[in-house]
């Protein structure tokens, strides 16, 4: 099979933080007991995605967009992604990344390592700073719609698909796809859904299974 377009996800897959809303929290020391009340609001099904994703884009209203990008560069990529990546890149297979994460991580994503189209939420920003607003173009569990949008755009068959994820989300893009790769799978269900699971935390175990399914030999990989 020719392979053509590999989807990532982002957050706990290219990167090594498993979400870039609790990441910044974190770094902001705003990780208090409301912005975890709302998650467990959100993952008990009491409030919407949406509304989830307002109460904690209300957290960071004013503050200057560049110093938090500027926060995101202390994500860590997963361990040897950065070379996986531009080896698949020199391979010839267009790149897209489909992300819950926010503009920071994909932004950054787009500028490190040069995706072909990368997707996520973006917190509004007016004149430099944030306005306490948000645009959910991913919503929870809607990456299958997102990424159909992608396949469009490129103009790939979902047989000639390879998506890579690392939790439940991802599993609307797996069964799309024409070969799935689970790489740190968070629950059972993401590995039922992949053709393959990778055995370790090294990302290059991802590159070598994409080359591999496609019938590729690298001397770099």
């Amino acid at each position: 099979m020719k392979y053509e377009l590999v989807a990532f996800d982002i957050d706990g897959t290219i990167t090594r933080h498993v979400s870039s809303w609790q990441f910044l929290h974190e770094k902001l020391g705003q990780w208090d007991d409301n912005a975890i009340r709302y998650q467990n609001l959100f993952l008990a099904g009491k409030i919407s995605y949406k509304k989830f994703c307002r109460l904690d884009a209300a957290h960071w209203k004013g503050m200057e967009a560049k110093k938090l990008y500027d926060l995101f560069r202390e994500i860590p990529y997963a361990k040897n992604a950065v070379q996986a990546v531009r080896i698949l890149k020199e391979k010839g297979f267009k790149l897209a990344a489909v992300s819950t994460g926010i503009q920071f991580i994909v932004d950054r994503i787009n500028e490190d390592l040069d995706f072909d189209h990368t997707v996520g939420n973006r917190l509004k920003v007016r004149k430099g700073k944030l306005t306490g607003g948000v645009s959910i173009r991913v919503g929870h569990l809607g990456k299958g719609r997102v990424l159909r949008d992608v396949l469009r755009r490129f103009r790939v068959p979902p047989a000639r698909l390879i998506v890579v994820g690392d939790s439940e989300g991802d599993i609307p893009m797996m069964k799309m796809a024409g070969y799935a790769i689970a790489f740190n799978a968070s629950n059972p269900a993401l590995r039922e859904a992949a053709d393959y699971c990778c055995g370790s935390d090294d990302f290059m175990e991802v590159c070598h299974k994409i080359l591999e399914v496609s019938g590729i030999t690298s001397e770099k990989a």
